[in-house]
């Protein structure tokens, strides 16, 4: 797959061109002449055994440019899989493949808080791959260009990055399990005041008192907090500390020692 691009004064073209016979086929004519939420306008053309498809980009920048003078936040991938989620939702109620995505961040733009994607309206193996795959493919670009001064984003890359290893997986079962483990972090910062009134009775909560509050996700929390107790703070650092020190040269081999950490625990 060959990618050029061609500036004019209001829009960018991108072009992608393929060692393949065009062919004028259901998907391309479906894409011509629906308004897909979600997606970059596409027309199709051919010559000499070779097909051309055309992006028409009129506003926004790729996230490979936008993340490249600055970091992703948590905020900032939630955001970009709720885009992605909608345009699935809709390319699939236009009886179309979701695998035609094409989910490189050089061709996903963003504009107004918004997600935009190229959709390649062919067959074969050999110029898509499945939705799943190339998703997992994406997390690995989160993990590069992650904040990793944003605790809630690298959990939450985290829990994407290793579930979207499986061969098939759920996104939105994913996001949902990622927002009660956020609101299990609110309960242990703001605790119930049944919970409160236990603290003020006893230094230490028995292991299934702590476990009602607690959930097995968040268990690294209550270790955390029964060191700072005993007096250790500041003698023994907790592991996420440590695997999170780790993480400052933002090198890919060193994120295996954050999910070795936190599976661990």
């Amino acid at each position: 797959m060959k990618v050029t691009y061609e500036n004019g004064w209001e829009y960018m073209d991108i072009h992608i061109d393929l060692p393949l016979p065009y062919e004028d086929n259901y998907q391309l004519r479906m894409l011509e002449l629906n308004e897909i939420d979600g997606l970059i306008r596409v027309k199709g053309s051919g010559r000499d055994g070779h097909s051309r498809y055309t992006y028409r980009v009129k506003n926004g920048i790729s996230i490979e440019k936008k993340y490249s003078v600055q970091e992703m936040k948590q905020k900032d991938v939630e955001a970009l899989i709720k885009s992605l989620l909608r345009t699935v939702e809709d390319i699939s109620g236009h009886l179309l493949n979701p695998d035609g995505l094409i989910l490189s961040p050089d061709l996903i733009y963003t504009h107004n808080g918004r997600y935009y994607f190229c959709y390649l309206p062919v067959q074969g193996e050999d110029y898509r791959c499945s939705l799943c795959s190339a998703f997992h493919q994406l997390t690995e670009y989160f993990v590069k260009r992650l904040d990793y001064h944003d605790t809630g984003g690298i959990f939450l890359v985290y829990k994407l990055h290793k579930e979207t290893m499986k061969e098939s997986y759920e996104l939105r079962n994913i996001i949902e399990e990622c927002r009660q483990e956020e609101k299990a972090d609110q309960m242990r910062k703001n605790p119930p005041q049944r919970y409160q009134q236990k603290e003020k009775q006893t230094e230490k909560l028995s292991y299934d008192e702590e476990k009602e509050f607690f959930p097995e996700s968040a268990v690294f929390k209550v270790i955390e907090q029964e060191r700072e107790r005993s007096g250790q703070t500041g003698k023994r650092p907790g592991f996420v500390k440590k695997a999170l020190s780790r993480l400052k040269s933002g090198k890919w081999g060193e994120w295996q020692d954050l999910i070795t950490e936190i599976d661990r625990h």
